[in-house]
């Protein structure tokens, strides 16, 4: 049986997906997490860890991406291998799916996505490989978004999550001032003129 971390929160996605992956006969459900601090509680408690986490890239006002770290931290606290992480997302913008795989994702399925796809995902995963749907198309990230920092990255993440500037400051713990200070930036490196044209880069 191969154990399962589900971070999301929204309760009827995870539960949905807990119940149709248990369904299966193949995987049970460690535990779940609605937020940061939830997850991070989580893989404290769990012994062993799950072999693999389904993470949301949005958890309320808090970005997902961060408990990639967070749970890398706590890995290296117990001594043990880091579980696989399959992020699972209501968003398909080749942006995210790449920041995904940067930050450390072994896996990104879409929520729209055939349930089976997530197997296909995990077995992937499992053996050793990377998962992400043919469709989307990953390449080599443009030289434009190589060219932002980290900080840069994060922001334009937000932006393709509709975040406002207010929502971003908020997230990200800093001014809106300074939120608008990187998006000048952005634009800037990127030769756009507005949020509208960083959404179809």
């Amino acid at each position: 049986m191969i154990n399962i971390a589900l971070i999301d929160d929204h309760p009827l996605a995870a539960s949905g997906i807990g119940a149709w992956l248990c369904a299966t006969g193949r995987f049970a459900i460690a535990g779940t997490a609605r937020t940061l601090n939830e997850a991070g509680n989580l893989m404290e408690k769990l012994n062993p860890l799950p072999e693999i986490v389904i993470l949301d890239v949005s958890l309320g006002t808090e970005d997902g991406f961060d408990f990639i770290p967070a749970l890398e931290d706590i890995c290296a606290q117990k001594g043990v291998e880091r579980p696989c992480i399959l992020v699972c997302s209501m968003y398909e913008d080749p942006f995210l799916i790449q920041r995904a795989l940067d930050s450390g994702a072994n896996a990104y399925v879409a929520k729209c996505a055939e349930s089976e796809e997530i197997i296909t995902a995990i077995d992937k995963i499992l053996a050793g490989d990377l998962y992400v749907n043919p469709k989307y198309q990953i390449q080599t990230p443009k030289r434009a978004w190589q060219m932002l920092t980290s900080r840069e990255n994060e922001i334009v993440s937000l932006i393709k999550q509709s975040l406002s500037s207010r929502q971003i400051a908020k997230r990200l713990g800093i001014s809106i001032r300074t939120v608008e200070n990187h998006l000048a930036h952005i634009y800037e490196k990127t030769e756009t003129c507005s949020r509208e044209e960083l959404l179809e880069l």
